[in-house]
């Protein structure tokens, strides 16, 4: 058996064998002063009553109860076993690049509906997470965290390259934008904080170096998905519509392409290492986002390992119940003598009648 507070039985056997010694000297005491009197068979003859059997067992049964409550009070354990205490979530911001060179097709069936779809998969991997979206091309437009994911996917797939005036990429501006997101929201505070990009790469604006840098002193951390061929791509024109009309061409009139080049892989990694998180790239045709999900899902077991403890049944009552039981029958003793001389008086008073 465990003891939460083991002290407290060396303090219940002390008192134990303190109130027993107790015991045995009034006991011993009371004898020699019966000698005193004369013959010790004689006094106890002549004495109204012997109360001392009822004294020594109610000393007997206090003793018992003091003894049980000290080995209540060092608080025994039983069973062990484990519980989450206070699980406290984590909480994800999407940042999903919009801007027109998503729109290459080296992905199937594009650059941006491809992560669309995978990143639905990883809204729903976790129904308790909190879930805040930011898309951004030039500007940014943002959804603040939520555990609605449905709503969340619908605003990510309601915006579209054209539906920004401001063309371009600015991957630095995006993430200060989650990190807002994060300090705006109270319950952030106590929770696990991540920010995802998903980008082609081309950030033609801002210090996505020093924006990362900054979120991780936020205790977030900076996960990036490079997505993209190596080759040139083609980058499809499309009407406010959503129509495709042709390929979209640079002022010499040839048709603009993107590719994915070393110098975007070197600035893409850079931002995962300042934001203390870690930098994927997707193989040729695919959007990487499983590589996101396995980190985020050793993210979730780390935290879910944090806020367990092992706890055991206690067995206090074991010991209270069994100990004021004892001082109740101890307190309703009622000495011989009292008794006797209850009756003796009954006696006298039935015979003067």
């Amino acid at each position: 058996m465990n003891w939460d507070a083991p002290g407290w039985r060396w303090i219940a056997v002390a008192g134990v064998l303190f109130g027993a010694a107790l015991l045995l000297w009034a006991a011993q005491a009371r004898r020699s002063a019966m000698r005193r009197f004369g013959d010790l068979v004689l006094v106890t003859a002549l004495r109204d009553g012997s109360p001392a059997g009822w004294r020594l067992a109610r000393g007997l049964m206090a003793l018992a109860a003091l003894g049980l409550a000290g080995f209540a009070a060092a608080r025994p354990l039983g069973r062990a076993r484990t519980e989450v205490v206070s699980r406290r979530g984590i909480d994800i911001v999407v940042c999903l690049d919009v801007s027109k060179s998503m729109l290459a097709r080296d992905v199937r069936p594009s650059r941006i509906e491809r992560a669309r779809s995978e990143l639905r998969r990883l809204l729903q991997e976790e129904p308790g997470d909190r879930i805040g979206v930011v898309v951004f091309a030039g500007a940014t437009m943002e959804y603040p965290l939520t555990t609605d994911h449905d709503s969340a996917e619908r605003f990510m797939r309601q915006v579209e390259p054209w539906s920004f005036p401001v063309g371009g990429t600015s991957i630095g501006r995006a993430i200060t934008a989650a990190q807002e997101l994060f300090r705006r929201d109270p319950l952030a505070t106590r929770r696990s904080k991540v920010i995802i990009v998903l980008t082609d790469g081309e950030d033609l604006e801002g210090d996505p170096v020093s924006a990362a840098r900054a979120a991780a002193q936020d205790n977030i951390q900076v996960f990036i998905d490079a997505i993209g061929s190596t080759l040139p791509e083609p980058i499809p024109q499309f009407s406010p519509e959503g129509r495709m009309t042709g390929f979209m061409r640079n002022s010499r009139g040839e048709i603009s392409t993107t590719q994915f080049t070393p110098e975007m892989e070197q600035q893409l990694r850079a931002t995962a290492e300042a934001g203390h998180g870690r930098y994927f790239r997707a193989r040729q045709g695919e959007v990487g986002i499983e590589a996101v999900r396995r980190e985020i899902a050793n993210l979730r077991r780390a935290e879910l390992a944090a806020t367990q403890q092992t706890v055991f049944d206690t067995l206090m009552s074991w010991f209270v119940l069994p100990s004021f039981l004892l001082l109740v029958f101890a307190s309703l003793f009622v000495p011989e003598r009292i008794v006797r001389r209850l009756r003796s008086r009954a006696a006298a008073a039935g015979g003067s009648k």
